[in-house]
């Protein structure tokens, strides 16, 4: 372990950030001493035209995490970041690696940026995924076939750390609900495919600034069952407009409740997620041993509802990160365990 490398103990930072949130945390030995969160991500970063106001955030979660546990910069021997931080509103932009993505693979693919401005240290960034090699020229005739995520790779391999065996080694299919929902597909531990999708951003607008907003505010987070098949159903039947203006409909003529309504467009907005899902494993023939939704919210049981009613025949399960680890957390243990940069230095 790093500390009996270097000598006296010796700590890890790792921040975990996103569109909007980020979180940042202390580790020793594998284990996490301490954890603290704001809200603010790359979105942030987007709307002020600078990625400055990011970045002096991280600089400031990092300082807590010091001043919190009585630990010196110097006693920090490495700095990582994942997720949104590689994105042209992150730290730096970084490119994606081209499936297929070992863990391996995404050790090898750690890109080393010095901060001058805040940190004035370097920072190992851990790399997105792409579903295209570095040649391709996309173009509107081939955009089709273009995937991409930032984050959820690092999330794909702590899942699969905590999964038995026999499934880890099988070909699986991960969905990671979020505000941009993202489907990985797995063969012996590797991403070999990616199919990305919009899907919690376009819910939240809709519920927030469109005339449906009164029409579905509830003050609970449950949902539905039967009103979130429906609006599945009704999205197969008659596409995504028409299904969306039900739920309008269904104020004007007082045919239910918000409940109701709210679990009935999750179904039309999280079924659209579902359908892309069908089509391409029609389109490639794919065939899978189970499907995999990770996290324990009310969208992954929703998420879960729908699969089992779209793919019957196949194993559904809702993996939740064991212990109080999450599994971006528990993916970056994984690389600190193979060397982490530390892993290109060696090679």
């Amino acid at each position: 372990m790093y500390a009996c490398i270097h000598g006296g103990k010796m700590y890890n930072v790792y921040f975990d950030s996103g569109t909007s949130n980020t979180r940042a945390y202390l580790l020793n030995n594998y284990q996490v001493i301490d954890e603290v969160k704001r809200n603010i991500g790359s979105k942030d970063s987007s709307i002020a035209g600078s990625n400055e106001i990011l970045v002096r955030a991280l600089k400031e979660l990092y300082e807590a995490l010091l001043k919190n546990n009585h630990v010196e910069d110097n006693q920090i021997l490495d700095i990582y970041g994942s997720g949104m931080l590689t994105s042209p509103f992150g730290i730096t932009e970084v490119p994606h690696l081209s499936t297929p993505l070992s863990l391996e693979k995404l050790c090898q693919g750690i890109f080393t940026y010095f901060e001058p401005n805040f940190f004035k240290r370097d920072i190992h960034l851990i790399r997105g995924v792409k579903s295209i090699g570095d040649n391709f020229s996309a173009d509107l005739g081939n955009i089709c076939s273009v995937n991409n995520m930032r984050g959820e790779e690092i999330e794909i391999f702590g899942m699969l750390s905590d999964t038995f065996d026999q499934l880890k080694f099988g070909s699986i299919a991960a969905f990671f609900p979020g505000s941009h929902t993202h489907i990985a597909f797995i063969k012996n531990v590797e991403i070999y495919d990616i199919l990305s999708t919009f899907s919690g951003e376009l819910f939240y607008s809709v519920t927030k600034d469109t005339i449906l907003s009164n029409s579905v505010a509830c003050d609970t987070d449950e949902f539905d069952k039967d009103g979130v098949l429906l609006g599945f159903k009704h999205l197969k039947e008659y596409g995504f407009n028409r299904a969306l203006y039900m739920v309008h409909t269904t104020k004007i003529f007082n045919a239910c409740d918000n409940f109701k309504r709210k679990s009935y467009l999750e179904g039309v907005i999280t079924g659209g997620v579902i359908v892309a899902f069908e089509n391409l494993m029609k389109s490639k023939r794919r065939e899978i041993d189970a499907i995999l939704i990770g996290g324990n919210s009310n969208s992954s049981k929703i998420y879960e509802v729908l699969l089992k009613e779209s793919q019957p025949e196949i194993r559904v399960e809702t993996i939740i990160s064991s212990g109080k680890q999450s599994f971006a957390v528990k993916g970056f243990v994984e690389i600190l365990k193979r060397g982490g940069v530390l892993c290109q230095k060696r090679s």
